[in-house]
């Protein structure tokens, strides 16, 4: 049973991770670009949005990605456009703020002060000891909309940009970061992909939390040793045949 079972999320992770799911996702923001800047930055606003209805999701990443960013999102990070924010309590999507996305590109604007993208200062801090997804939660704590690693939180959001940025197989992940391994990924736990694991028997765990993440990441190393996050594209495939 254990052996089917792997099978079966073995061939829906190949069936979901294909070009074709770029096009209904919010990583299509992100493959809009080639420069590494704007790229890790399209994709942590993204991921910062990056929950409830997926349709609102892509509305708005759209919208910041045209409106604001203008197709230029280091260009606009840097030039301090952004400040025309600051204290803005209009809503920008669900319970973020127009005055919260300030303080996340302040955040931002620090780091590409300090470092040559976003993955040398999440580097720097996995050299001390932290994961990749403490390291930006730490970089970015206290913002809203950014989990803090700290309290036992999965961090799917963080994790969700990480697939992103690490996964290199080239196929919907855009696989930039050469510093880190996708063999150290989380699986993205959200609501939908606890349950279907849950529903499988991957784990028996009650609790969405970090350790939660990890035991269903540790099922899926059986199937892909060295990229445990392709497991993500097997629980959402059986999510929606299911």
């Amino acid at each position: 049973m254990h052996s089917s079972l792997q099978q079966q999320l073995a061939s829906l992770a190949r069936h979901y991770n294909t070009p074709a799911f770029i096009a209904t996702d919010p990583v299509q923001f992100p493959h809009r670009y080639t420069d590494k800047r704007d790229v890790e930055i399209s994709a942590f606003v993204t991921a910062w949005i990056s929950w409830g209805n997926r349709k609102q999701i892509i509305k708005t990443a759209n919208h910041i990605d045209i409106q604001m960013f203008k197709g230029r999102p280091y260009h606009y990070l840097m030039s301090g456009y952004w400040r025309t924010y600051q204290g803005d309590s209009q809503c920008l999507y669900r319970t973020c703020r127009h005055s919260d996305f300030y303080c996340l590109m302040e955040r931002l604007h620090h780091i590409y002060t300090h470092h040559p993208d976003l993955e040398d200062a999440v580097v720097q801090l996995t050299i001390r000891g932290l994961d990749p997804a403490q390291a930006l939660s730490s970089l970015f704590s206290g913002i809203n909309g950014i989990a803090n690693a700290q309290l036992g939180s999965p961090c799917k959001r963080l994790w969700f940009f990480l697939r992103w940025m690490v996964r290199r197989d080239g196929i919907v992940d855009l696989g930039i970061w050469q510093r880190l391994s996708p063999a150290d990924l989380v699986i993205p736990l959200d609501t939908h992909v606890y349950h279907t694991a849950l529903a499988m028997g991957i784990t028996a765990r009650r609790t969405a939390d970090i350790k939660t993440a990890r035991e269903i990441t540790d099922f899926f190393r059986t199937i892909f040793p060295s990229d445990p996050a392709l497991g993500d594209f097997a629980l959402f495939g059986y999510g929606v045949e299911n």
